[in-house]
Order: C-alpha cells, then structure tokens, then sequence
C-alpha cells in the first residue's frame, strides 16, 4: 500500500513538475511542440559584423598620415643592437679633440676657483694628477661647455640628440670639495 501511494506522489509531482516547466516555457514565448523547443526566430546581424564597404575603406585611405616621433622610440629599431642607446654625433666630430675637449666632466675634479674682478678662473685636476685651468664657454668633452663658475662650483651644460634629432641639455655641477670631505 505504501508503494502505490509513492508511486502516485511520483506521478503527481512530475505532472506538476512538467506543468510548470509548460507555464514557464510559454511565458517566456517558447512553444513545445512533442517535448521539442523551436529555435529561436532569426536575428538581424549587428552592424559591426558586416564588412565595412569599399566607398569607405577608399575614403579612410584618402587621409595622409605622419608618424610622430618626438617623445617616442623608433618602431622599426631592433631590440638587440651591439651598441646601446641612440647614436650622437657633434658637429664636427671627425675633428680632432684638442685641450679640455680630451676630458669629460666626471673625469675631472675641482680644485679651486679664484676670482679675479669680473673673471672668474677654475683649476681642475684629471685622473693622472695633471692641472688645468678652465673659464666660462671653454669647451669640455665632446659636448659640454662652461656655463657659469660661482664660489663653490662650476655649471657645466651637456647636450644630446634624442632619436627624432633635437638637442636636450642636461647641467652637470663640479662642486668643489673642502679638505675632509668625502668625495
């Protein structure tokens, strides 16, 4: 007895498990056709899956277009080069270096500046002890120059190409150390 009431609870609850199911499925506007579900009507494609037209791409190619390469890097450059960073070239750089254009500025340390009126003097020392005197716009390595000697130091002003080719300044300081003092 307690079998045929489980089977018939079985069979009350799968009618009403698939009643429910019909009332969902026609809510949702799917239509059951012998336990099937029609597939959905056809959509209309979106405009971003169609092939744009000839008439466009023609006018897209009508716009010139430039490459600007300030403040950015050359894409066709390789990533592995043997010399690193960009080439700089001086004016004039096949001409023989003459004077304190032999030295750069970190090769150099100041040894002291004297005054003299409205001139001011600065004499350094290269790394093999030799001393050398140096004054304002006197040229210092390839491409640095004297900017300004104060009192305790002098303005060297260094430039370089970027790769688009402007020139971009950098200023370095030999500031002039007291005896005792760390270098």
């Amino acid at each position: 007895m307690r079998q045929q009431e489980s089977k018939r609870r079985n069979k009350g609850n799968c009618l009403t498990t698939l009643l429910l199911i019909i009332a969902i499925g026609s809510s949702l506007g799917t239509t059951f056709v012998q336990g099937a579900v029609e597939p959905p009507a056809p959509t209309q494609t979106s405009a971003l899956s169609e092939k744009p037209s000839k008439k466009s791409l023609e006018e897209i190619l009508q716009i010139p277009f430039t490459y600007r390469r300030e403040n950015r890097s050359d894409p066709f450059t390789p990533f592995i080069t043997e010399v690193t960073g960009p080439k700089q070239f001086a004016p004039g750089e096949d001409a023989p270096l003459a004077g304190m254009q032999l030295f750069e500025p970190g090769q150099l340390a100041l040894v002291t500046i004297l005054f003299s009126g409205q001139q001011a003097i600065a004499m350094v020392e290269d790394s093999t002890g030799m001393g050398h005197t140096i004054r304002v716009k006197d040229k210092i390595g390839r491409r640095g120059e004297v900017k300004a000697i104060v009192p305790n130091a002098v303005i060297i002003e260094e430039w370089s190409l970027t790769p688009s080719g402007t020139k971009r300044f950098t200023t370095n300081e030999m500031v002039l150390r007291k005896e005792g003092d760390k270098e």
